[in-house]
């Protein structure tokens, strides 16, 4: 259970629609919230309650614009085994960052142009904890670079999300354009801890762009990873979380 003074409008909603049946009008959703101590600090507390629903992947309508909003329910994934996949391909990486986010408490983000691909069973935009961006969160080219960065980790509720980690893979494509788009979230001011994720063979091609008089501003924030320890750090996160899972009853 949740520490109420924790608990985000995520969690309200969620609470909210599970407590209505896992579906129902946003009127219905709004009258099960009101009264909630979350709301006595906020006079637009339906406006944010609208933004979660359309904000959060666990949220969805079966009819665009109908009002009736259903509670996703969220499937166990399918165990990524290191073993049976000693090549991780670009959409097992981030498939795997998204779920080290979900575990470490973050929200998290995948780019727009990869929501259809598949990790193990699940469409990575299934995988990610937020399915879109909200015009009034950030600045439009703030959403424009963002929605293009491979994974994103944010920490802050629904009207003030941060990014915190800012991941590119390096699989196949030019390491040039990752480093830009890191490069863009840099300058915007978002103060995000930014990585690049690369197959080792790679590292050499990352040293010499890094150094380039264009990449200076991040020359000494960015850092590389090799697929290998993040492979180590997935599988002990798995394991530690369901350790824990299973120990609290949570």
């Amino acid at each position: 259970m949740k520490n109420e003074s924790k608990l985000t409008w995520k969690d309200v909603v969620r609470e909210a629609l599970a407590e209505i049946g896992n579906s129902g009008h946003l009127d219905d959703i709004n009258s099960q919230i009101e009264g909630h101590w979350k709301t006595k600090t906020n006079p637009t507390w339906k406006d944010t309650v609208r933004r979660t629903l359309q904000q959060y992947s666990i949220f969805y309508q079966e009819e665009k614009g109908s009002g009736i909003w259903f509670l996703r329910e969220e499937k166990p994934l399918e165990e990524f085994d290191p073993k049976k996949n000693p090549n991780p391909q670009h959409e097992d990486v981030q498939g795997m960052l998204l779920e080290l986010g979900k575990i470490y408490g973050y929200e998290t983000s995948t780019a727009i142009n990869d929501a259809k691909k598949k990790f193990m069973n699940m469409p990575i935009e299934k995988v990610a904890t937020i399915k879109e961006f909200q015009s009034d969160l950030f600045h439009p080219k703030i959403v424009e670079v963002v929605s293009h960065i491979d994974v994103l980790w944010f920490g802050g509720d629904t009207d003030m999300l941060v990014p915190e980690f800012a991941f590119e893979i390096e699989h196949t494509t030019d390491v040039t354009k990752g480093l830009g788009r890191l490069l863009d979230l840099h300058r915007s001011g978002q103060r995000t801890r930014l990585f690049v994720i690369l197959p080792i063979d790679k590292m050499s091609k990352f040293d010499k762009e890094i150094g380039r008089s264009l990449f200076r501003d991040i020359k000494g924030v960015c850092r590389a990873r090799t697929y290998e320890p993040l492979v180590k750090l997935y599988t002990l996160a798995k394991e530690h979380n369901l350790q824990k899972t299973e120990f609290f009853g949570e």
